[in-house]
């Protein structure tokens, strides 16, 4: 049996290989964030991956000591503006006292990158395929969520709706949630009669 991998960046070098690229983020105080890119799939099933590695090393707010978390987000086309922000996501925990958790919204401090309109990420469990959670050689259970990029609407939806209900309405809208590029989804209030 393979010995346990004593940081996510070996876990992910050890399944995908080199990254196509790595993007450092460190704060003043102290927190180093790594966001790691890969390159998925193939025609229409391509995806680029950015995955964290050091978001383990802060705790998550009022849960055990080991239960740790890192952060993914998956896109068609890439988008590598969007590294700091994914960064941003990492060390929010630590700067807010405040955990984040699958079907939460994370609203940025502004733009997602210059001239876009996305504001904030949706926090999702990952989709089945998907990694969802690692544990380190140290003992550490990593928890894996996943990033969806919305709009400051489609942030208010969800916080008043679900997330579910956010992903229903992309689905009828047909929009590729995926794609960082998009344009905002057209949101009306959820029809509960089902």
């Amino acid at each position: 049996m393979p010995e346990l991998p004593t940081s996510p960046a070996e876990f992910f070098l050890r399944t995908w290989g080199e990254p196509q690229r790595e993007a450092s983020f460190r704060t003043r105080d102290g927190h180093d964030i790594r966001i790691l890119k890969w390159v998925e799939g193939e025609g229409e099933d391509e995806l680029t991956f950015y995955r964290t590695s050091g978001v383990c090393d802060i705790p998550v707010p009022g849960a055990n000591t080991r239960h740790r978390q890192e952060f993914f987000l998956s896109c068609d086309p890439e988008c590598d503006d969007l590294a700091e922000s994914i960064a941003q996501v990492g060390i929010y925990a630590a700067r807010s006292g405040k955990a984040l958790a699958a079907q939460t919204v994370y609203r940025a401090p502004g733009p997602l990158w210059p001239g876009t309109g996305l504001a904030g990420f949706v926090v999702a469990t990952p989709f089945d395929g998907e990694a969802t959670s690692l544990t380190l050689a140290d003992g550490r259970h990593i928890e894996f969520l996943m990033l969806v990029p919305a709009f400051p609407a489609e942030l208010d939806y969800a916080a008043r709706h679900g997330i579910d209900a956010l992903i229903d309405a992309q689905e009828r809208a047909e929009v590729d949630f995926w794609n960082p590029y998009r344009a905002p989804v057209s949101l009306a209030a959820p029809n509960n009669s089902h």
